[in-house]
C-alpha cells in the first residue's frame, strides 16, 4: 500500500531522496538482550552509510537500540505518539522490554528530554507515572490532544522539538482500537486516524533523521484496517524524512 504522492501536500518523497526497502535485519530468534544489541549494530551501519531509516516494527522494544545508534554523540529530540508512556521499570528480569524504550533512551543520554514530547497518552498504568516518568518530557494526553486539535498539537510539538535532529516513533495503539484493533496493548479512547495523520503532516520542516511505526499485528485484525493505517503513517513519515534529507543536502 505504499503511495507515490501525498495528496494533501503534493509531496513526492522519491523526488527528494533515493528510497529503498533494505529488508529485515538478520537477528537471533531468541534472547531479547542479544537482539537489542544486534539491532543497534545494524543501525550504526545504516547511520555510517548516510541512510535515514524508516522502520516497520516489531514491538516497541526496537526503538531503544535504534535511538542508541542514531543518537550517539548527538542526543535526539523524540516525538512519541502512543497510548503508553513506555517508561516502565524492568519487568521479569529485563530492562529492554517494549514498555521501556523511552526511559532507557533518556537514561542513556541519546534522547534529550527537554526537546522531546509524548502525544496521545492514556496509559491504564498511569498510576506508576510518578515512579518512572522521565523528568523534563512534555506529555499531551489524549484528552488534551482532542481539546487542542491536531493543528495546535503539531505546533506544540514544533515548539518543544526546535530545530535539531528529531526521531519520530509512531505506535499504532495511539489510534482508537475500534479503528486499529491489530495491536498487542489496545487502550480504548484513542485518536482518530485522521487526527494522528494530520499531526504527522504538521511536522513538515523538522529535521527528521529517523522514524518507526511499531506494535502492528496484522493477524489480530482480519479486516486489515490496522495495517492500512500503519502503512499510511509510514508513508507520511517517509515524506517528512525525504524532505528533511533534501533540506540537509541542499
Amino acid at each position: 500500500m505504499l503511495r507515490y504522492q501525498y495528496v494533501s501536500t503534493g509531496v513526492i518523497p522519491f523526488d527528494h531522496a533515493r528510497v529503498a526497502d533494505l529488508g529485515d535485519p538478520d537477528l537471533e530468534l531468541f534472547g531479547l538482550e542479544t537482539i537489542v544489541g544486534q539491532i543497534e549494530e545494524h543501525y550504526r551501519g545504516l547511520r555510517a552509510a548516510g541512510v535515514v531509516p524508516i522502520t516497520a516494527g516489531g514491538d516497541h522494544s526496537i526503538t531503544y537500540p535504534i535511538l542508541r545508534a542514531l543518537g550517539d554523540g548527538r542526543p535526539l529530540a523524540l516525538v512519541h505518539l502512543d497510548a503508553h508512556y513506555d517508561t516502565a521499570p524492568p519487568m521479569r528480569g529485563s530492562a529492554v522490554h517494549h514498555g521501556a524504550p523511552v526511559l532507557n533512551a533518556v537514561n542513556d543520554g541519546v534522547v534529550d528530554p527537554a526537546r522531546s514530547i509524548q502525544v496521545g497518552m492514556r496509559d491504564p498504568w498511569a498510576e506508576v507515572e510518578s515512579m518512572c516518568h522521565p523528568e523534563g518530557l512534555t506529555t499531551l494526553t489524549t484528552d488534551e490532544v482532542v481539546a487542542l486539535g491536531p493543528a495546535a498539537v503539531a505546533e506544540r510539538i514544533r515548539e518543544v522539538v526546535g530545530s535539531g535532529p528529531v526521531y519520530v516513533s509512531f505506535d499504532v495503539d495511539v489510534i482508537d482500537p475500534t479503528m486499529a484493533p491489530g495491536t498487542g496493548t489496545p487502550v480504548p479512547g484513542g485518536l482518530l486516524p485522521h487526527d494522528a495523520l494530520t499531526i504527522l503532516r504538521g511536522l513538515r520542516g523538522l529535521d527528521v533523521v529517523g522514524a518507526d511505526v511499531v506494535e502492528t499485528s496484522p493477524p489480530w485484525d482480519p479486516a486489515g484496517m490496522t495495517a492500512l493505517t500503519a502503512a499510511q503513517a509510514m508513508f507520511d513519515l517517509l515524506c517528512l524524512a525525504a524532505e528533511a534529507h533534501a533540506a540537509r543536502h541542499g
